[in-house]
């Protein structure tokens, strides 16, 4: 088994290496006007995947030199989060339309790890060292919870850019984008509403109730609320029909804001 020292040195080497797959990525899915432009962005791909391969790795090395799992800490829940960026286009990157948000993804992953690689250069090393979980975070409950909660962000994420990308496009294309943004958004709101059922039943089992008016727990209430409402009105007629982009784009700004901003209180060991 390799020992935390070890792997926490090794860290900054592949947080560099990830930077640089995940940068090079961006550029070569933004090729010039050239004859072989889509050779280049499949290089694009391959460099994506070669990325995401990196980051499985320095997960595994984190998960193995502390024995459990990464969600302690912003740092490692950045890291957590840009590999579930990631990996959530890389499952679906075949759908129709889907492979050209491969540079939104990439940039998306890239502005995360960058985030987690800033603190680990910067950052006290009492925010990145390893460091073990806390009884109350003991619990099978709090894995399951977690990992839906970052792959329901990787489809947000994705959401997202496909309905940002949907404003003031030709009719045709607008209307590919938004059923795109709603493949990301169905699987997203099944990972988010299993997040907050289990995130329950942690709280009854380790605080005794099963809702606590903590601030992460209230807004993520609000943002599962703003995007089941842009899919109740994705299919609907006139404005509601076209609020649905925006309400996906609030939905996603609420989820940035109740990763990065509530962090207080119950959840103050984020």
């Amino acid at each position: 088994m390799i020992s935390p020292l070890t792997a926490y040195n090794l860290e900054k080497l592949l947080l560099t290496i990830l930077c640089t797959f995940y940068g090079l990525a961006i550029l070569f899915y933004c090729p010039p006007k050239v004859k072989f432009k889509q050779k280049l962005k499949l290089v694009g791909f391959a460099l994506h995947l070669l990325a995401f391969l990196a980051h499985l790795f320095l997960l595994y090395i984190r998960v193995v030199s502390t024995g459990r799992a990464p969600f302690t800490g912003v740092y490692e829940s950045l890291i957590f989060l840009s590999v579930s960026i990631t990996f959530v286009f890389l499952a679906s990157f075949w759908r129709n339309g889907a492979f050209g948000f491969g540079r939104g993804a990439a940039f998306a992953s890239w502005v995360v790890i960058f985030s987690a690689f800033m603190l680990r250069i910067f950052a006290p090393h009492t925010l990145t060292a390893p460091r073990y979980l806390p009884p109350v975070l003991n619990s099978i409950y709090f894995v399951l919870h977690v990992i839906p909660a970052f792959l329901a962000y990787g489809c947000f994420t994705m959401g997202f850019f496909a309905a940002i990308t949907s404003l003031g496009t030709e009719v045709e294309l607008k209307a590919k984008r938004r059923s795109l943004a709603e493949f990301y958004l169905w699987p997203g709101m099944i990972l988010f509403t299993v997040s907050l059922g289990l995130g329950s039943a942690y709280s009854r089992l380790a605080w005794g109730q099963w809702w606590i008016p903590d601030l992460k727990f209230t807004f993520s209430l609000v943002t599962w609320v703003i995007f089941l409402l842009a899919l109740l009105l994705r299919h609907g007629k006139g404005q509601g029909r076209k609020g649905f982009p925006w309400l996906v784009i609030a939905g996603f700004a609420l989820m940035v804001f109740t990763f990065l901003g509530t962090n207080k209180g119950l959840h103050d060991f984020f």
